[in-house]
This record gives structure tokens, sequence and C-alpha cells, in this order.
């Protein structure tokens, strides 16, 4: 193969390639620029021969960027004596964009947890009008994979959080998880009537990725969602008694 895409190489690499033969191993190593004696050619190999002056290691790579290895090919005999090494592909700085399309796949497949709801009281009943105040956690999510032989971290940020009573009462949607019942972040959800109700939280994750250890967060396209819900709440009419 010539020339072998970052998908083709990893597709070898794993052994799921059409053309990756069961009598062929791959493997990564740097790639070393080696000087010819006679001084007008340069070829690339392992290691430089004796008589033979190294030029070049690696590849030089910008800070957002990571530095694949060449990828090489051997061919393992039935006595399981291998071939020289040939090069199927030189080393490369893989960027964000290189990975873009793998990394909004694994987030849309991302194990996110859902933003659980807490009550401003740990209770299973409230008073008609006076209600629940519910609140939550802005976490972001972070997951850790690796994405055509990049290592790659990949975030999910809480964007909105829409808060349903479960009664007949629109869904309230904010921007922030809500806060204390005497906040201005404060969610208020009134239950108007009595009954039984369950309330629920569906929370909009964005997505973001960055190569493992460089400094910048790459948006995806897409969005994932998650729900939490409380347990039944027992809402009941307040009672007016009169003392002496």
């Amino acid at each position: 193969m010539a020339t072998a895409t970052l998908r083709e190489q990893d597709d070898l690499l794993n052994g799921t390639s059409n053309d990756s033969a069961s009598d062929t191993r791959y493997f990564r190593a740097t790639v070393h620029y080696c000087l010819l004696s006679d001084l007008e050619n340069t070829v690339l190999r392992l290691a430089c021969a004796e008589g033979t002056e190294t030029i070049a290691t690696g590849i030089d790579c910008p800070d957002d960027a990571y530095e694949l290895p060449g990828l090489f090919a051997v061919a393992v005999g039935g006595n399981g004596s291998e071939s020289a090494p040939t090069l199927v592909s030189q080393g490369t700085c893989v960027t964000p964009a290189d990975l873009r399309a793998e990394a909004e796949h694994a987030f849309r497949t991302m194990p996110v947890q859902p933003a659980e709801i807490e009550l401003e009281v740990d209770r299973d009943w409230a008073i008609v009008n006076f209600g629940i105040h519910p609140r939550t956690t802005d976490a972001d999510q972070v997951m850790d994979t690796t994405l055509l032989g990049v290592p790659v971290q990949i975030r999910a940020l809480p964007a909105e959080f829409t808060w349903d009573a479960g009664d007949e009462t629109e869904p309230l949607t904010t921007e922030h998880p809500g806060g204390r019942w005497d906040s201005a972040d404060a969610v208020h959800l009134p239950y108007p009537a009595p009954g039984t109700f369950t309330a629920s939280l569906t929370t909009t994750w964005h997505g973001q990725f960055r190569i493992t250890g460089t400094p910048t967060w790459t948006d995806i396209d897409g969005e994932l969602t998650t729900t939490d819900s409380t347990q039944p709440l027992e809402v009941h009419d307040a009672e007016v008694r009169l003392t002496g």
C-alpha cells in the first residue's frame, strides 16, 4: 500500500483490513532519515546502517498535533522468521481536523451519566403551589479513548436543563442547573393541583474533544440528552386550622 489513510493504517494494525494478510505483521516505529555515503540520496529505515549519518528522527509537530510514528510491515515465515521491515506509511502530524469524524462518532456513543435531581428538602411529598425546588450540578464529563492510534479526550458539557413537573404544566428550560429556593437561579415547580407526580430532568449535552496533552478543545457537532427522575411525589392541599 503506497499511501494509507489513518483509518486504513488503523485497520491494518488491528487486523480488520481486507489487505491485512495473516502472514504479515504491522507495527509503528519512528522513521529515521539516513544520509547515504554518496551524500546524494536519503532512505527511510528503522535505524541507520553503519557508516551512514542520521539526519533526522521523528517529526516536529505543532502544540495541537500528535506525532504518529511510521507504519511498517514484516512478512512472517512459516518458521517464525521475519523479513526486513518495509515502510507502509511515513510518520505524520495528526491534527484535530484529522480526527473530527471519529470524535463525533465516539461522542454519540459516549456513556454520559445523567445529571441527578436534588431537592431542596429530600421528601416524597409536597404542598400545592409551594411545590418543589429542584436543582442539579453542571459538571462536565471527560472520557479518555484512542482514535486511529491517537490518545484523545472527549468531554460532554451540560448546555440546557429541562425540568418537567410531570403534571399538566409546561416544562421549564434553563441554561443553569438551578439553585437554592431563595437564589436568582432557583427552579420552582409549583404543582397547582393535588395528585401523585414524578418530576424529571432532561439534560442536553454538547461535546468537545482534544488530543490528549494538547491545550485546545474542538467543538463536536451534535448533542446528547440524558434523563433523571424523582420518586413519585404526593402533592397535597394545605389544610387551614384555627387555633385559640
